[in-house]
Formats: C-alpha cells, sequence, structure tokens
C-alpha cells in the first residue's frame, strides 16, 4: 500500500495567493514588528554581556577614564550604555517593507562605528586644594574638597573612541529571525 499526496498549481496557487494578500495586508508589519520586538531584546542582553553581535567582548575603557567612572558611578558596569541601550531610545519601527532597529541617542553611532569626538577649547572654573604654606597643589579635587578656584582654558583635544558594536544580528538572531517569519508564514497557510 503507498500513500501520495498531489499538489498541483491549481491546489497550491489560491494558497499562495492568500497567504501573498494577507502578507500585503497587515501580515507584514506584524512580522516586521514582532522580530524588532525581539531584535530589542537581543540588543539589550547584549548590551548587558557588553559584546558584539559576533560574541567578540567591547573594547575595554582607558585606563583614566576607567578611574573616573569607577569614581563617579561605583558599581555601575563600566561600558553600559544608559542612553541607548535602555529606556526609550532603543526602538524599532516599521515603515512600507521595511525593519528599522536603532537609537536617536547623540552617541548612538560612534559607539557603534568609533571615531574621534573633537573637543572645542573652553574655559572653566577649576578647583584646587590651598596647603597651610599658602602653595596651591596642581591636581584639580572635587568643588566640596577645594579651598582655592581658578578660571582655567583647557585646549582643544580629540578623544577617540573604539568601535563597540552593539546593533546587529548575532548567528543565533538570525535563526529566531527566520522562525519568527516562519511561524507568521505558517499561520496565513493554516488560516
Amino acid at each position: 500500500m503507498t500513500a501520495r499526496i498531489e499538489i498541483s498549481k491549481d491546489t497550491a496557487t489560491p494558497a499562495i495567493r492568500k497567504a501573498s494578500d494577507a502578507l500585503r495586508a497587515d501580515g507584514l508589519r506584524l512580522m516586521l514588528s514582532d522580530i524588532g520586538e525581539y531584535l530589542m531584546r537581543a540588543t539589550r542582553d547584549r548590551g548587558a554581556r557588553e559584546v558584539a553581535p559576533d560574541g567578540t567582548p567591547w573594547a575595554a575603557l582607558s585606563p583614566a577614564y576607567k578611574k573616573y567612572k569607577d569614581r563617579k558611578r561605583p558599581g555601575v558596569p563600566k561600558l553600559r550604555f544608559d542612553f541607548h541601550m535602555q529606556g526609550d531610545q532603543l526602538a524599532h519601527q516599521v515603515a512600507g517593507d521595511t525593519l528599522y532597529v536603532g537609537t536617536n541617542a547623540k552617541y548612538g553611532a560612534i559607539h557603534q562605528f568609533g571615531g574621534d569626538i573633537d573637543r572645542p577649547a573652553r574655559s572653566t572654573l577649576a578647583y584646587f586644594k590651598r596647603d597651610r604654606d599658602g602653595s596651591v597643589g596642581s591636581k584639580f579635587v572635587p568643588m566640596k574638597q577645594s579651598n582655592f578656584a581658578q578660571w582655567v582654558t583647557v585646549p582643544a583635544y580629540k578623544i577617540r573612541m573604539p568601535a563597540r558594536p552593539w546593533l546587529g544580528l548575532s548567528s543565533e538572531d538570525e535563526q529566531e529571525v527566520i522562525a519568527i517569519a516562519s511561524d507568521h508564514l505558517a499561520g496565513l497557510f493554516s488560516e
């Protein structure tokens, strides 16, 4: 005894046409929106682990900046990009048949691609500690510890920011995107 299923263009065409019509209506937008939600979660998870989409660790902070961050925000992960990895600034948008995932945060692109940040010259009030003999130390101190302040000009300088890619798809993300799309398409054929 044999079993046989025969599919011809007469039986397949109506099902394909129905699925295609559903994708043109709302199906594609819903599928892309689900993919966008997944990618936002995956991006945040990678950010918490401080790794690029390919799994490589992000470049470490410079020693001087690490020391500054340790003093300013003890206990906070050193490379956490709060401004574009958390909250409302990481977003996805479906426009037509395109899904966009990204941030409107000012520093999102420089972290993704790296580059130079130009800091212009500026005047600022610097705080120092004056010793009992009247001499002023050469190191800046916090305002609360200061007993002497002086206006200084800080010359222009550049900050070289290494790339720390955070947007993109890992191989696991690619598999999940395919699974989400497959689930949506399977649902269109079963209706």
